[in-house]
């Protein structure tokens, strides 16, 4: 009898979790699925809220919302007036910061309720927007889709594929306090349709300082996300002296399969010194070079090596001339060099402007591919 006491009790126990819950049906609920903050012509702060429409008989999938107010929680006065439903922020997507917010370096505690209140969900993708919020939120895409599932979709993906940061509530919040390293989110515009353009870049006070294209920011994801796996196709252009007709002859594209990134800190003469080393597996994809691929292998492997060198020392160059470490090298300083790191992590940025950073690029062309060469 003893043995069946228990079961019916945590059954019991269950039914009465299950039927004290406070439960409201999903059409008089409405769910955030994107947020946005963004500043007016006079400075003023503007919320937008998008969610979808779960009615059948509703003429749209979403509405959209927008009003003045001083932080997230005040807003949500006229949210909670305005919606058919309770309104609930436990599944927000995306959150659209504008570039005008943060161009001003006392931005991040807007967001302090959704780190404070455990409703909001931490995998919250953070988007700059270069341009008006107002854009983005009221874009329709053409396949239909709901707005958040196309932003989440088209950011996860371009990161996959090394194009921009794929920056969280999280990792924001872990990268804004961190004195070793300095925060970079995904960063889009709208044009014809919302796109990705590439990585956006702040200081350690959060402020905008400058913006990674699509080509910088692979380089970039290559050296901070270190990975094992295919990431990305790059093409770069190879200089020729002479290009005659109307169609390229020296471009050429690869598939990175692997990359593995090592990074060496050294202190002496009162700055750091980074070694920066970086090996990846790559197949040729296309060539449009004028020469034979199989013969000329060295020299290709010796070319795509430079190229990719210059654009890391062309990379290096702007965060230290920004005074800002998005590649989390303090990081590196803090571990191996930490009395001297200790001595500068409240003045980062300076010290690693004045630090020599060295790079060394190593390639393997694993396949040159599956035709015979059709370069000649």
């Amino acid at each position: 009898m003893k043995r069946c006491v228990l079961p019916l009790l945590c059954v019991s126990l269950l039914m009465m979790l299950t039927s004290c819950g406070y439960q409201v049906p999903l059409e008089d609920t409405t769910i955030v699925f994107v947020l946005g903050i963004d500043l007016d012509e006079d400075n003023n702060l503007i919320f937008y809220e998008s969610s979808p429409v779960f009615s059948k008989g509703a003429k749209s999938q979403r509405d959209i919302y927008h009003t003045k107010a001083d932080t997230i929680r005040d807003s949500r006065k006229f949210f909670d007036a305005v919606t058919g439903g309770e309104v609930s922020a436990a599944k927000i997507q995306i959150l659209l910061l504008g570039k005008r917010v943060v161009e001003h370096g006392d931005w991040f505690p807007i967001l302090d309720t959704m780190y404070r209140n455990s409703n909001f969900s931490i995998n919250t993708r953070v988007v700059i927007v270069d341009g008006q919020v107002s854009d983005v939120v009221n874009y329709n895409p053409e396949s239909n889709a709901l707005l958040a599932v196309y932003l989440k979709n088209d950011i996860d993906k371009n990161h996959k594929r090394t194009r921009t940061e794929k920056g969280t509530l999280q990792q924001l919040h872990s990268e804004f306090f961190d004195k070793g390293v300095t925060p970079a989110l995904a960063n889009v515009k709208k044009g014809k349709k919302v796109e990705v353009t590439g990585t956006a870049l702040l200081n350690n006070r959060g402020k905008y300082v400058d913006s990674l294209d699509l080509s910088e920011s692979t380089l970039y994801l290559f050296l901070k996300h270190n990975r094992k796996h295919q990431i990305s196709y790059t093409t770069i252009t190879i200089p020729a002296e002479k290009e005659e007709g109307i169609f390229h002859k020296n471009d050429l594209s690869f598939e990175v399969k692997t990359v593995k990134s090592k990074v060496k800190t050294s202190h002496d003469e009162d700055r750091f010194k980074f070694d920066v080393k970086i090996s990846m597996s790559v197949a040729i994809l296309e060539s449009l070079l004028p020469v034979d691929m199989i013969s000329h292998e060295k020299e290709i492997k010796k070319t795509i090596e430079d190229r990719l060198k210059t654009g890391y020392e062309e990379l290096f160059k702007k965060v230290q001339g920004h005074k800002i470490d998005p590649f989390g090298f303090g990081i590196y300083a803090r571990a191996y060099q930490y009395e001297e790191f200790k001595k500068v992590e409240d003045n980062w940025g300076q010290a690693l402007s004045e630090a020599d950073i060295n790079v060394t690029v190593e390639v393997d062309i694993k396949s040159m591919g599956t035709v015979n060469d059709t370069s000649k």
